[in-house]
């Protein structure tokens, strides 16, 4: 027993293996074994994609809470707490739980070391194994077909989009990373797809392991009618009237519709046109446009690849166009910097 604090364990964890990150399933995979993590009951969403993971992974909890499951969602990284990135029908467990997780991991791990996500994943899959859960939801720390939630076969598997970044894991174009993405398919299961012009290896990945491909505005469409309600329809013939989700900004629709396909394509889930309503409406993450009542008024937006400011220059010439703009900006050295300022240098 280590009787650690949860800070004191992820600044244990993260000296544990020799090194931050290294994708390979095979030591996880032995000691979710050993934990007997494989076997659930629980319906299994599996979430890839560049930007747009986390507000799709929002966006559906609220809805499937709303319509009456128990739902467990596991996202990454978090804001202020690491207790964000582990939540049951939409609040996070309490570190207490948290850290007999890890005393559970650290007690069969035998000499098999873990990184940092590894561990935190890991100890996800504890305790959701111990709340019988209807529905889990786990969105891919980086990638999809080595990432370690990609232990955990899902029922839907959705790819938000592809763009660059992390390209010196992933690949340096775009067909490489979307192979990468496409690793989360599963045999005779549905794939959602939030966006247009899909890639090639996307496609050929379906093909190769037989899931469904599902995409945006081929199989499932939205319409926005007003700054209050918009249409969402797929070829199934399902068409909802909805109103906005609670989480600001111009793709919140687009992940709302992939949110919702999604929903409509597992197996055995009911769902209920007025609860879908509420739980867009209720729908909330941290630091996605996230408008600050002040004066002046802040906005705190976590884009970090070119891709996402884009983005976020096309929400602050939407809502706050008259605005004059002034930044606090911080990246991770990894990324491509000088991109990102040449596209901010003439609005900020």
């Amino acid at each position: 027993m280590k009787n650690f604090t949860l800070d004191e364990w992820i600044t244990w964890q993260c000296k544990l293996h020799y090194t931050n990150m290294d994708f390979n399933l095979s030591r996880i995979k032995i000691i979710a074994e050993k934990l007997n993590l494989y076997k659930t009951e629980s319906k299994i969403f599996t979430i890839a994609g560049t930007n747009g993971k986390g507000s799709t992974v929002a966006i559906l909890e609220s809805i499937l809470v709303e319509n009456g499951y128990k739902v467990g969602a596991y996202t990454s990284p978090h804001l202020s707490s690491f207790t964000e990135r582990i939540r049951i029908n939409k609040f996070n467990v309490d570190s207490k739980e948290i850290c007999q997780a890890f005393e559970i991991i650290e007690k069969n791990r035998g000499e098999i070391t873990l990184t940092f996500f590894e561990f935190s994943t890991l100890a996800t899959l504890v305790i959701f194994k111990n709340k019988n859960l209807d529905i889990i939801i786990l969105e891919v720390g980086l990638g999809g077909r080595l990432d370690a939630v990609n232990i955990i076969d899902p029922d839907v598997s959705i790819i938000t989009n592809i763009g660059f970044d992390h390209t010196e894991i992933l690949g340096d174009t775009l067909e490489k990373i979307a192979y990468e993405k496409s690793g989360i398919m599963r045999k005779n299961k549905p794939t959602i797809v939030g966006f247009e012009n899909v890639q090639k290896s996307i496609f050929e990945y379906a093909k190769s392991v037989g899931s469904t491909l599902n995409i945006i505005n081929n199989d499932f469409f939205f319409n926005v009618i007003s700054e209050e309600k918009w249409f969402f329809s797929n070829k199934n013939g399902i068409q909802i009237e909805c109103v906005h989700p609670g989480i600001k900004g111009i793709m919140q629709i687009n992940n709302a519709a992939t949110a919702i396909q999604a929903a409509y394509g597992c197996e055995g889930i009911q769902l209920n046109e007025n609860a879908i309503n509420k739980g867009l409406k209720s729908a909330k993450i941290l630091g996605r446009f996230h408008v600050l009542n002040t004066s002046p008024k802040v906005i705190l937006d976590i884009a970090h690849n070119e891709q996402s400011i884009n983005v976020l220059l096309s929400n602050l010439k939407k809502y706050y166009s008259s605005y004059k703009y002034h930044s606090v900006f911080s990246v991770l050295k990894d990324k491509n910097i000088d991109a990102m300022l040449d596209l901010l240098k003439d609005v900020f």
